[in-house]
């Protein structure tokens, strides 16, 4: 096959060698035809004078040459140099005026003698062609020929250099790309071959399939104008550069491709260079695969991260770290002397929510959360940022501020904007939420500390009312911090056994003998002395800690009562009072019974109070089990009775001994008014239905004469006797001492736990 000049880099060599023999071959033939040829052997005779001196220069300068040449005359080899010897594997001698052809495998004669020997045109002359020399070894030469014409006799200048080496080379290369194709075309990858300038020379059938064009579509366009986005072609071409230049590419990559249809598709490459037989850097290879599929998958693993699933907000991890990023502005721009750069935190909860998911359904109640967080976005300012907590809170970062006015607009926008019901499954429901407002200060370092205040805000708010906004201020995080103690305490208080039982005695209002004892819990704090159950009941119900300190107070008043009975021999009842966690206990039968077997105490004389709002909540629930309470034996009474529902026909249902009127009833008896009315309404009512009747909070005697004039069996208060310890009350049973009348206001909380 014929050869471009210049193409190995020989071109010099053969200039060089092409001029030499050219001057050997014009003294030999001047030679030659000086004299006859010679008979008796093939080397030529030198000539004499300045020809045979100028001939024996060129010999000795093409004998050095690595060129091999040949001067050919009628076919048969006149000249051949030592290179020319070294080449075919005969000595000079013995290649002189032998037939050219013989020195070729039989399939080359004719490029030979048609392409090399034959004059060529001045078109194609120092044109390079291969042809396969004879021999067992299978060895190649490239041959260029020059025509020289003396007299009508056809000579030739040959060149040859030996390309055995560089043929095998491409042989195997051509191998190694023939076996690369077919792997190529099976492998479960796309495969893309490059050229130096981008030009895409091969691709496989999965690249074809993947793109969704034909091969005669893809094979010669340049790929990045081809395949990818446009606003990376530029860089991409500027890589491809570098990467040519440096010989040497990105092992692995993902880069976006565009699809014939407009597709985008994300594929990860493993890129290498390819070189020629030369070891210059040719093109690039890339075998990758389509992970978009993957690239989606992680995108919104991503995004589930930071988002809430039912609503699509941010969630706390990413509310968190966009009030980070504020705060970390804040601060930048207070460093280089700027007071701008003012956010808020908005902390928002649903007022009540529970209620809806109990009456509705949890699913409404998903349905209202995203109402509502639509809501809130249309609410807020663009840029700011609405995030949902979990449950039914939600999070506001109204940042750009420039002053708190606007932190305080938005809120009440939002409660303007939840004053019209929404519509959820078809029901009408109207959503208020109460919200907390801490406003950023260069106090604040984490973001944490301020989603506290605004949290602490926010409770403060439902505090109050519910429905409404409150700004922090640092007496509220004083307030929370005086919490947090109490709470701590209050755990440490029950694993030390800090809490005593007092008890108050109920008295009958005719006589004022004491009928039994109401036990009331007292917290004997070791730094604050004793403790009232008004600063620590409400705390023990929010934290659960009234179940074990209730079942504490349970078994402790048994065990008092049970010791009273021996000593006194009387039938004196204590009343335990009943939290609404207590009540709600699946074994709460099961801790009564126990109580009362371990401390011996016959079940008649345990009364249990409960609220009327305890039994509303779950009537027929409460029912069961109060009748379950009263097969131990035990007595039931309804506290604060008046206050509540006061359904007859659920107090007709109920399985009560008892009704407490409320102190609040009792405490306006002296006026001939209302309360008297409800009063004797109470007392008759009971009367009627067999069951005892417990005024509470009397604090005069005219109260008690009063209670006497109705009617109305027993009684407690300040009148008779505040709750007192067990030894003082010890001390009232066995008639060791008298009740002390005590002047209202002047003793600790007597309310029941």
């Amino acid at each position: 096959m014929p050869r471009m000049p210049g193409v190995h880099g020989l071109a010099a060599v053969l200039a060089v060698t092409g001029l030499v023999a050219l001057g050997v071959a014009i003294g030999i033939l001047l030679a030659r035809r000086a004299r006859p040829r010679a008979t008796a052997g093939p080397v030529v005779p030198s000539p004499t004078g300045d020809v045979a001196s100028g001939e024996e220069k060129f010999r000795a300068v093409l004998d050095g040459s690595a060129a091999a040449v040949f001067v050919i005359d009628a076919g048969r080899v006149r000249y051949a140099n030592e290179a020319a010897a070294a080449l075919t594997g005969a000595s000079p001698a013995d290649l002189v005026d032998r037939a050219f052809l013989d020195r070729f495998h039989p399939e080359s004669h004719d490029i030979v003698r048609h392409r090399v020997l034959s004059a060529p045109s001045p078109a194609v002359a120092g044109l390079r062609y291969e042809a396969r020399l004879t021999g067992p070894d299978d060895r190649w030469v490239e041959l260029t020929g020059r025509a020289l014409d003396f007299g009508g006799q056809a000579t030739s200048l040959v060149t040859a250099f030996d390309v055995t080496e560089r043929r095998r080379a491409e042989e195997a290369m051509r191998e190694s790309e023939r076996r690369m194709r077919d792997i190529l075309e099976t492998v479960q990858l796309v495969a893309v071959l490059l050229d130096r300038e981008g030009v895409i020379t091969y691709c496989n059938p999965f690249f074809l399939e993947l793109v969704g064009y034909e091969e005669e579509d893809v094979i010669g366009r340049e790929w990045f104008s081809a395949f990818v986005p446009e606003e990376d072609r530029e860089s991409g071409r500027a890589t491809m550069r570098d990467r040519m230049q440096l010989g040497a590419v990105a092992a692995h990559e993902e880069t976006a491709i565009v699809t014939r249809h407009g597709d985008r598709r994300v594929v990860a490459w493993s890129n290498t260079v390819l070189r020629d037989w030369t070891g210059e850097v040719s093109g690039t290879a890339s075998i990758g695969a389509d992970v978009t599929d993957r690239r989606r998958a992680e995108e919104q693993l991503q995004h589930d991260a930071f988002h809430d699933a039912l609503t699509g907000l941010p969630n706390r991890a990413l509310f968190i770290d966009r009030l980070q990023a504020a705060l970390a502005r804040l601060q930048g721009a207070m460093a280089r002397g700027h007071h701008k750069g003012m956010f808020a935190v908005v902390f928002l909860d649903v007022d009540r929510f529970k209620l809806v998911n109990d009456s509705l359904g949890h699913s409404v109640g998903d349905r209202l959360l995203v109402a509502l967080s639509t809501a809130l976005t249309t609410a807020v300012r663009p840029g700011d940022t609405v995030a949902r907590l979990g449950g039914d809170e939600f999070t506001i970062l109204l940042e750009d501020m420039e002053d708190r006015e606007e932190a305080i607009a938005v809120a009440e926008r939002i409660q303007s904007v939840l004053r019209e019901p929404l519509t959820i499954a078809g029901h009408e429901v109207f959503a208020t939420v109460s919200m907390g407002i801490a406003l950023s200060a260069p106090s604040y370092r984490r973001a944490e500390d301020l989603l506290r205040d605004a949290d602490t805000a926010m409770y403060h708010a439902k505090a109050l009312g519910k429905s409404r906004h409150q700004v922090f201020d640092s007496s509220m995080h004083a307030r929370a911090r005086k919490l947090l103690q109490l709470e701590h305490d209050l755990r440490r208080a029950v694993d030390r056994r800090e809490f005593r039982v007092h008890y108050q005695p109920i008295v009958r209002v005719e006589d004022g003998r004491i009928a039994g004892f109401e036990a009331l819990v007292r917290w004997q704090h070791p730094e604050r002395g004793m403790v009232g159950p008004s600063e620590f009941i409400h705390l023990a119900e929010e934290t659960g800690l009234v179940v074990p300190l209730g079942r504490a107070v349970l078994e402790e008043a048994c065990r008092q009562a049970a010791a009273w009975h021996l000593t006194s021999g009387g039938d004196l009842t204590v009343s335990v009072n009943l939290s609404v966690k207590q009540f709600s206990q699946p074994d709460l039968v099961e801790q009564v019974d126990g109580a009362l077997r371990q401390s011996g105490l016959p079940s008649r004389l345990l009364k249990l109070e409960i609220t009327e709002s305890m039994v509303m909540e779950n009537t027929d629930g409460a029912i069961v089990l109060l009748r379950r309470l009263k097969a131990l034996g035990v007595h039931i009474a309804i506290d604060d009775f008046g206050t509540g529902y006061s359904s007859l026909s659920y107090l007709l249902r109920l399985p009560a001994d008892t009704l407490k009127i409320d102190r609040s009833f009792v405490s306006g008896s002296g006026d001939a008014g209302r309360n008297v009315s409800i009063v004797r309404t109470v007392v008759s009512l009971a009367g009627s239905l067999g069951l005892d009747v417990v005024a509470e909070g009397v604090e005069t005697e005219e109260q008690r004469a009063l209670l006497a004039d109705l009617g109305c069996p027993l009684a407690q208060g300040y009148l008779f006797s505040p709750a007192v310890d067990s030894e003082a009350a010890q001390a009232l049973v066995t008639g060791k001492a008298a009740m002390v009348r005590r002047v209202v206001g002047t003793s600790l909380d007597d309310r029941p736990t």
